[in-house]
């Protein structure tokens, strides 16, 4: 192979190869659970790829290593990675159908000679980070789940081009953290009440950011969350013109007369999606909506709209007076800042002494477990005690989530929701692989997903699912991986819609604490106090993590601050 020709065609593209014996390792970056987490509603630049053609006389090798790179230039619908196809492959070949990502060496060998029809093949091995669906949601890989692609290619006019590519595109991480933001696109839970995210992956160079989300708002949910979301828009709605400009910060949404006849409550929610989906571009101030030209009345909303309008749908809001919640000594008490100050009700007076706590969204009710793991239930109220609402010991941690209903494994690893006046449901869960068992659950504070801590050996595995009403009945459906690094779990927690903090370890590492970002599969080690064993985290407020020697701290600064003497923390809607 003449390696001066191949530097000549690949040197300036953004991965640097090396030529082994029957092979081309391509390697990027390294791990990228590392550094600060990027937002979405941040910066929306891109660094341009600037992808070369093939040069004459490249070997098949160096033609699909060329294809690969360029596939990573967006321009002009990955016009230069076209140029490595035979002509008819590349009328034809499709990148939007979807994208697998690979981290890692990225290894090329040959398969054997060139026919007598003059063709050869190619294979491609790389480990599989994730997947990026056609509707542009990102799913982890599991750990060590390998990509094998088979790559045919014949000649033309005595040069080689590639005839058979994977369907989509096949990037790095490097790339998708180069070429992708992550967004929320929202829509509704079943009550039309409040909002949830359905994370996105968008590639910058495309159409506008705000074309792009707005069309997936328009097209709706994506698979795995749609049986657990509505959506306000009428079934067909379009945009009238197939774009939504931004000039002087306004976004300008001209839906089709179909809008027109939607009712005020439904008009309300739409705006509610649009102006919270689009109101994450950082160019974007305000929305001004209409319908086939003309001004689309919202009643009590101004035109155009303020990205901050419709606060009451917020995902991540909470009531205003939170405080945090802890057991200190045997008594539930809340934590203000002179310190514990005991909840009304029996849980105030440790009767019985409670751990494992959760506590409802309006800060109205508490669950917790009792020393022989039994689970009670009740309101904070002076003068009304707690119920055992668990049959038997071996329950595990409640979560409330959004409403008054206890989520709880009972002592046979069975997900069950638990009335106030305990009436005790069975949650079927649907589609774990097989021989996985449930640790523990968490509840989102909308309610349509839910954290599942599974075994499956010796590993734990973190999936999130979704909450689904079927025939009148609760059902848990479709859980994905959250992430492929972590490989023990003590605790977890919602720190916000989109966002999971995991007192976890990776391997043989001490627990310590991680953010998940659920809408890239990352994670961040944020460091803990010693010894965690649980953790509380909810929009806008500080982290507290408890510790084994009955001591609550909070981050400050880059260090960890004692906050209380005391054991389980937990925030309202846990």
């Amino acid at each position: 192979m003449n390696m001066s020709r191949f530097w000549q065609a690949l040197g300036a593209l953004i991965c640097s190869v090396t030529i082994l014996t029957g092979c081309i390792n391509i390697p990027t970056s390294g791990p990228v659970i590392e550094g600060e987490r990027i937002d979405g509603g941040g910066s929306e630049q891109i660094i341009r790829v600037i992808a070369r053609p093939p040069s004459t006389g490249m070997s098949p090798g160096e033609i699909v290593a060329g294809f690969v790179q360029a596939s990573a230039s967006f321009e002009n619908d990955h016009s230069v990675a076209r140029e490595y196809l035979t002509p008819e492959t590349a009328a034809i070949w499709n990148p939007a159908t979807g994208t697998r990502v690979y981290e890692g060496n990225l290894a090329l060998s040959a398969q054997g000679g060139t026919t007598t029809e003059g063709s050869t093949s190619v294979q491609l091995q790389a480990a599989e980070a994730g997947s990026i669906s056609a509707q542009g949601r990102y799913q982890v890989s599991a750990a060590a789940r390998e990509i094998n692609i088979g790559f045919r290619l014949t000649q033309v006019s005595g040069e080689w081009r590639i005839a058979s590519p994977p369907s989509g595109l096949l990037l790095s991480r490097a790339d998708i953290d180069r070429a992708y933001r992550s967004f929320n696109v929202y829509f509704l839970d079943p009550s039309f009440s409040t909002l949830v995210p359905d994370p996105r992956m968008i590639p910058l160079d495309g159409p506008g950011v705000a074309t792009s989300l707005m069309r997936a708002l328009l097209t709706g949910p994506t698979d795995w969350l749609a049986p657990a979301v509505r959506t306000g828009f009428p079934d067909g709605t379009t945009l009238t013109v197939e774009s939504v400009p931004v000039i002087d910060g306004i976004a300008r949404i001209d839906l089709d007369p179909l809008a027109r006849l939607t009712d005020d409550a439904t008009r309300a929610a739409m705006s509610a999606q649009m102006v919270w989906t689009l109101g994450q571009v950082s160019t974007i101030s305000d929305i001004e909506i209409t319908a086939g030209g003309q001004l689309w009345q919202v009643p009590g909303a101004s035109s155009p709209q303020p990205r901050g309008s419709w606060p009451t749908y917020d995902p991540n809001a909470m009531p205003p007076d939170t405080v945090a919640y802890l057991v200190s000594g045997t008594r539930v008490a809340r934590l203000l800042t002179n310190g514990p100050v005991s909840v009304p009700g029996g849980a105030g007076l440790g009767e019985p002494p409670l751990s494992g706590l959760a506590i409802t969204l309006q800060g109205d009710r508490v669950a917790g477990l009792d020393e022989k793991t039994r689970l009670w239930s009740g309101p904070m109220v002076q003068g009304e005690d707690l119920t055992e609402i668990g049959s038997g010991p071996g329950q595990s941690r409640p979560s409330f989530g959004r409403g008054e209903d206890v989520w709880a494994l009972d002592a046979n690893g069975v997900l069950q929701r638990t009335t106030p006046d305990g009436i005790a449901t069975e949650v079927p869960v649907e589609g774990l692989p097989d021989r996985v068992e449930i640790d523990s659950v968490a509840l989102s504070r909308d309610g349509t997903r839910i954290a599942l801590v599974t075994r499956r050996g010796p590993r734990a595995i973190l999936f999130i699912a979704v909450v689904v009403q079927r025939e009148g009945i609760r059902i848990v459906t479709n859980p994905v991986r959250a992430e492929s690094r972590l490989t023990e779990f003590v605790d977890v927690a919602w720190l916000q819609d989109d966002l999971l903090v995991a007192i976890a370890s990776e391997g043989a590492a001490k627990p310590t604490l991680h953010e998940i970002d659920l809408a890239r599969g990352t994670i961040r080690d944020l460091g803990s106090p010693d010894n965690p064993v649980r953790v509380a985290a909810a929009p806008g407020r500080s982290i507290l993590v408890g510790t084994e020697d009955g001591r609550i701290f909070s981050p400050l600064a880059g260090t960890w601050e004692l906050a209380a003497n005391g054991r389980s923390p937990a925030y309202p809607g846990s």
